[in-house]
């Protein structure tokens, strides 16, 4: 990849060109919050590089994605986010690891990969049942932490090469996981060919991913920025896998992330059935027409639509000279101050567990403060980014909600709370 950004000219699924813009956006900045400046300073030029946000739709498999890639290793080699900061996932994921260990009937000494395993959370539910885990992630600072806490994993990206070094080293897997970062891959050909490469005949590879339905019916734009280049729905998957020697026998709707689908995928001669909910949500995706370029269009004119609501809201605040804050500094949060255009709205940012002290961009440079700060600094009006965790947020500031505060919570739905 020549320069910070790409774009590409197929399907990074099927491969086919028949690609369509089907969801306008913002240009945004290309490195998000999660991303850290080295101690030399250097990316830090990086910060005020925008691209595109569009949403493209391959007229072939479904795909939804994006086209302007950015150089993987400008994000990820100094990512910041752990897992085991996000409120409620270390329990999903144990849950979810239980479930593929009773599916897949896995016993002591069977081996499990992740590639995206970033902190270890997961491996971890594994590893205290006697499986033998392996970790790939390409961020080399939480690599080294994950190994140091007895995950060992690989800094590298998953592929066909990896995936032949893993299987001399230490043989075939029974299970595969990606959690959260199939979405997050651009050549998704050479992962799906290392996952073939590396699953046991009777293994399965499980994979989360933010579910397209979920993203258009709930209007989760925060779920889109320049580390989820695809957004997944069955259809494509379903498609996609016999090309790779592969075949999906579950897909399963599920509420994490206000809204995502876990795929199932075994060998095509693999020994399991296929779940009747496979077709039934593919039917499900045809009737909400997911694949209709006009649905598309009716997504983003509501993007539009709350754009335009939350800047009135914002504008009579600021009309009576008083400050307009935001609570939330994640990488999500910081994809709604970009698509709403808040940047000139906003005085300040407020978080529980900042990765910064500022958040900066094309423009804009806000101080972050630490939510207990929030009643003694008092804006007149706080909009929730982090609106999945509303209502614990609030939660903790009855002191500015009796001081007369406001909260204004942006989705999915606009909604002012006094």
């Amino acid at each position: 990849m020549t320069g910070p950004v790409k774009v590409r000219e197929s399907c990074r699924l099927c491969g086919s060109p028949d690609l369509i813009r089907s969801v306008p956006l913002a240009n945004v900045p290309i490195i998000s919050p999660n991303v850290g400046i080295s101690d030399t300073g250097e990316g830090k030029d990086l910060e005020i590089v925008t691209a595109p946000l569009d949403n493209y739709l391959c007229r072939t498999c479904g795909l939804i994605q994006l086209v302007h890639v950015v150089d993987p290793s400008l994000i990820y080699q100094n990512y910041l986010y752990r897992t085991s900061i996000s409120l409620g996932l270390p329990e999903h994921f144990r849950r979810l690891a239980e479930a593929i260990m009773e599916n897949l009937a896995l016993v002591p000494g069977d081996r499990v990969v992740e590639f995206g395993s970033n902190d270890g959370t997961l491996l971890g539910a594994f590893a205290a049942a006697g499986m033998d885990v392996q970790g790939v992630d390409p961020a080399k600072g939480i690599a080294a932490e994950a190994t140091a806490s007895g995950i060992p994993t690989v800094c590298d990206f998953f592929g066909q090469s990896l995936a032949n070094s893993l299987l001399a080293d230490g043989g075939s897997a029974r299970a595969i996981i990606a959690n959260n970062a199939m979405a997050n891959i651009d050549d998704l050909a050479d992962a799906l060919h290392g996952v073939k490469t590396l699953l046991a005949p009777d293994g399965a590879f499980v994979f989360e991913t933010q579910y397209a339905l979920d993203v258009f019916e709930k209007k989760l734009i925060d779920t889109i920025y320049h580390e989820h280049i695809s957004c997944f729905s069955v259809r494509p998957i379903d498609l996609a896998a016999k090309r790779f020697g592969l075949a999906v026998f579950d897909a399963e709707r599920i509420d994490t992330k206000g809204g995502s689908v876990r795929f199932w995928l075994q060998h095509r001669d693999g020994p399991r059935l296929r779940a009747d909910r496979v077709d039934q949500l593919i039917e499900q995706e045809m009737t909400a027409r997911l694949y209709d370029p006009g649905y598309h269009e009716e997504f983003g004119d509501h993007v539009e639509h709350l754009k335009q609501e939350l800047r009135n809201v914002c504008d009579e605040i600021r009309s009576k000279g008083q400050a307009v804050a935001a609570y939330g500094t994640s990488v999500g949060c910081a994809a709604l101050i970009h698509q709403f255009e808040l940047e000139a709205q906003l005085d300040c940012l407020f978080d529980d567990t900042p990765f910064k002290s500022r958040l900066a961009g094309p423009g804009y440079d806000l101080p972050v403060h630490p939510g207990e700060r929030l009643a003694q600094l008092h804006p007149g009006l706080v909009i929730i980014l982090a609106w999945r965790y509303a209502e614990p947020i609030m939660a903790k500031q009855g002191r500015y909600i009796s001081d007369g505060g406001r909260f204004l919570v942006p989705l999915p739905e606009l909604k002012v709370v006094a």
